[in-house]
């Protein structure tokens, strides 16, 4: 079975909280987000108000794999593009429930 953008979308928050948590992430986690946030960016399917999120997780993963920084140092915005795609997903997958 394929993963759907929403899926795609709940491996990526469950990586952002991950490099949130533990205040870290690898040259790894860093590509894989890069490589989730181009391809849900390139997914007509995704909703427009996930774009510029998407569009500034793309290029925070760029900026740490590229300058080799390890460490998770915008924890606010992490925090807030976790929020962002899960109040989104909320809004798509639940239209009738305020969240």
């Amino acid at each position: 079975m394929p993963m759907t953008y929403h899926h795609q979308l709940q491996l990526l928050v469950d990586i952002l909280k991950n490099q949130d948590t533990e205040h870290f992430g690898s040259r790894d986690e860093y590509a894989q987000v890069e490589r989730l946030a181009v391809s849900l960016l390139n997914n007509q399917e995704v909703q427009e108000d996930l774009r510029e999120l998407l569009t500034a997780i793309q290029q925070y993963s760029h900026n740490h794999q590229t300058e080799g920084i390890m460490e998770v140092l915008e924890n606010e915005s992490l925090d807030q593009w976790v929020q962002g795609i899960e109040k989104s997903e909320h809004s798509f997958l639940y239209p009738d429930r305020l969240i």
